[in-house]
């Protein structure tokens, strides 16, 4: 048989083809390039630092800073006054504990709206027990709608309910829409810190507080609770103080227990100076793996003998 004449442009085609599957076979045996991996993710926490006479400072050198993330040291990228305004819950225990000691919480909630920043809100909460946890005055700026909110305030009987009304203070943010996202969330709370019949439980009111971001204060008036008689062998006031200083900690905020009038006032100054001289650090995570909760820790150095103490959230994400 005669082999086909094949004409210039036939061959000129037939060896293009070839060419191609040739390539084609050798691409195919070369292995894949890795994925890419995703960047480290940028964590942003706010950081209270105190000296040796627990008062906030308000400077601290990013040098001193060190952040550790799950055991593991992370890159400080920038430490910065906080400046972002404060969305606040102010809430105030009225149930009959509280009695003798209402006239000074009312003088120390005032202590808090005077001393507002002109962009932060506030909202006020009253609570007794589960059923009577209500907002007297919704966000707001006004400062004179705030302290006739304070003048409604009354004592009433009831099973006290301290987790529960955090529990709801902290719900309140998530309904409050704001055009700017870029501000900071935070709870006063004034109590004895009695707990005696909330619907919620710890680990349930510590998730809520780590899903907002809340950072809770706590003015904790346990003065009267040393004269309560022992209940089923514990002591009431130090159940009261573990409660306060465990949601605190938690969420990198401060529990003052002022025994007299005077320590009660210097306390929520405190507070208020907390509240406004804070820092925000910006670390790089070195961890890029999913985890729903990853704890912090931040240790300052100096070559100084200065006694400073960095006061962070235990970390950050829900569990």
């Amino acid at each position: 048989m005669r082999r086909p004449n094949l004409n210039h442009h036939t061959k000129a085609a037939v060896l293009i083809l070839i060419a191609l599957t040739l390539s084609s076979i050798l691409i195919a045996q070369q292995p894949s390039p890795p994925a890419a991996k995703p960047s480290d993710p940028t964590v942003e926490l706010s950081m209270i630092v105190t000296n040796s006479a627990n008062k906030s400072i308000d400077s601290i050198p990013k040098e001193d800073v060190r952040v550790i993330e799950d055991k593991v040291e992370q890159t400080v990228l920038s430490v910065e006054r906080d400046e972002r305004p404060v969305d606040c819950v102010l809430a105030i225990d009225s149930s009959g504990s509280m009695r003798t000691l209402i006239a000074l919480v009312m003088e120390s909630a005032r202590l808090v709206i005077v001393n507002r920043r002109p962009d932060d809100e506030i909202l006020v909460e009253r609570f007794i027990n589960s059923e009577k946890i209500e907002s007297v005055q919704d966000f707001t700026r006004d400062e004179n709608a705030l302290l006739v909110a304070l003048n409604k305030f009354y004592v009433e009987r009831g099973q006290s309910a301290v987790i529960d009304a955090l529990y709801v203070a902290a719900s309140s943010f998530a309904k409050f829409n704001k055009t700017s996202k870029d501000r900071r969330h935070a709870i006063v709370i004034i109590s004895d810190g009695e707990d005696r019949r909330s619907f919620y439980n710890l680990d349930a009111l510590i998730k809520m507080l780590r899903q907002t971001g809340v950072q809770v204060f706590a003015l904790g008036l346990v003065i009267e609770l040393q004269r309560q008689p022992l209940m089923l062998g514990k002591n009431p006031r130090e159940k009261a103080e573990r409660l306060l200083e465990t949601v605190t900690s938690e969420t990198g905020g401060r529990v003052f227990f002022p025994g007299n009038k005077t320590e009660l006032i210097d306390s929520m100054k405190q507070i208020i100076a907390d509240l406004r001289g804070q820092f925000r650090i910006r670390y790089q995570s070195s961890h890029t793996e999913k985890k729903d909760f990853r704890k912090v820790e931040v240790k300052l150095v100096s070559p100084s003998d200065e006694k400073r103490r960095a006061i962070v959230p235990r970390g950050y994400g829900s569990q």
